[in-house]
């Protein structure tokens, strides 16, 4: 066995067998594993063939219901996005049973999207019950896309100038990578600009540049407008006193993006304007199109690759194009409202809406608490890249939209309970247990 796939397997079962002490470790296990399938590696085959996503999941569960009476109490609070996707999950098992064009791959998707959507961002939630805990789910997505940044940089391969060979079960296209990349990419921006540990700010330096090249080795447009309308976003959403500093940061940004860039990126990255004249581009507005018919024709809905099953009919050009392959709609609200109908579409609106919500509160309620004021920004502003990017390409079955909402009801949940901590401090002769991250909390 290669000393590689010696590591990770190390670092697997590590952190399985911690998260039996703390299902926090269970939730980076699954990050491990998810930023380093092995399947997908060169050296997965020195492994056994196992679902190792599963095995971590189960363990993060049952953990996390054993341990759950351990762990630190927080306030109740509703999480605003739950009603939304419950409502988007009931529609999908309606549309699946009664009106789905392809049944069993719409019974596929509906549950591949429940795992995606609800399983672990759920069981995310309920361990991560501090600032060290976000710290860590932060850093590991962050470490995460430092190693595919690393292993792009050491080793790039690349098909029509753009890469190939990066990224995780839900991002095995240069559009998908790079869109989980500028989703994650605030994230580290964050530890480098205002982390005191110096640990997270020596990853965030190490990793935006890595980042930005692995995005600019996938090429892909989708991901630049995001992150352009995202540090857009920003200017706007960010305090007043804090925008000369990130308008410097944005600059930055920009120069090591024109240092880093080859002719290959340039020549693509020039054609975002000349649409008219882009092939892709057309195919995407035909697409768009063809969903508009599409949803007209069904409103309630047509099952999991609904779309793709009935491309034939709405874009014969298109799939005759490519063989007679079926094709997607290239755009995450097509596809919602193709697939699930205009009451999946409402549903998923609903959680994007709930999410925004959740952090303006958070950013509103801060009064100077630059934690939780900067990682509501970060989680906002890559929320906003997911979404920017999610209208170029497929994204309703991708996992980082999902962890970023919950990780929205994390912060606010946290910071709620630390203002009634602090309105209501705690009485004489209850003992006093200082967490790993300095935070007080009363143990009975």
């Amino acid at each position: 066995m290669s000393l590689t796939a010696l590591t990770w397997l190390l670092g697997y079962c590590l952190l399985a067998c911690l998260s039996f002490l703390n299902p926090l470790f269970g939730a980076l296990g699954y990050l491990h594993e998810y930023y380093n399938r092995p399947e997908l590696q060169w050296w997965g085959d020195e492994l056994p063939a196992l679902r190792w996503n599963l095995i971590i999941s189960i363990i993060l569960g049952v953990t996390f219901l054993v341990r759950r009476s351990s762990l630190r109490p927080l306030k109740s609070l509703k999480n605003l996005t739950v009603p939304w996707l419950l409502v988007l999950n009931a529609t999908m098992i309606i549309v699946s049973a009664v009106l789905a064009v392809w049944p069993s791959e719409s019974w596929d998707w509906t549950i591949q999207w429940t795992k995606t959507a609800l399983i672990f961002p759920l069981l995310l939630i309920g361990v991560t019950r501090s600032r060290g805990a976000f710290n860590a789910i932060a850093a590991a997505n962050v470490a995460g896309a430092l190693w595919w940044g690393w292993d792009s940089w050491r080793d790039p391969k690349r098909q029509a100038g753009r890469l190939v060979g990066v990224g995780s079960g839900d991002t095995q296209d240069d559009n998908a990578a790079a869109a989980h990349l500028v989703t994650v990419l605030p994230l580290a921006v964050m530890f480098l600009l205002v982390e005191k540990d110096k640990r997270l700010r020596a990853l965030g330096l190490v990793a935006v540049p890595f980042i930005i090249n692995t995005i600019i080795l996938c090429n892909s447009r989708s991901a630049v407008v995001a992150m352009v309308v995202a540090a857009g976003a920003t200017m706007l959403l960010v305090r007043s006193q804090y925008r000369l500093k990130l308008g410097g940061v944005a600059l930055a940004m920009g120069l090591a993006f024109f240092m880093l860039a080859d002719e290959q990126f340039i020549s693509r990255q020039q054609t975002t304007a000349n649409y008219e004249e882009d092939n892709s581009a057309q195919q995407r507005l035909i697409a768009w199109r063809a969903g508009y018919e599409l949803v007209k024709d069904h409103p309630l809905g047509t099952g999991g690759r609904g779309f793709h099953f009935l491309s034939p009919i709405y874009m014969p050009e298109i799939v005759a194009a490519y063989n007679g392959d079926l094709r997607g709609p290239h755009n995450t609200y097509v596809m919602v409202a193709s697939e699930w109908g205009v009451i999946g579409l409402v549903a998923f609106i609903g959680y994007i809406s709930a999410t925004f919500v959740m952090l303006g509160r958070v950013k509103k309620r801060a009064n100077g608490q630059d934690f939780y004021y900067w990682r509501a920004l970060a989680v906002q502003v890559g929320f906003i890249a997911y979404l920017i990017a999610s209208a170029f390409t497929a994204r309703l079955y991708a996992e980082v939209g999902y962890w970023f909402s919950g990780l929205a009801f994390v912060l606010y949940r946290l910071q709620y309970t630390e203002i009634a901590e602090q309105a209501n401090p705690v009485s004489e002769g209850t003992e006093i247990e200082r967490t790993r991250d300095g935070i007080d909390r009363s143990a009975a």
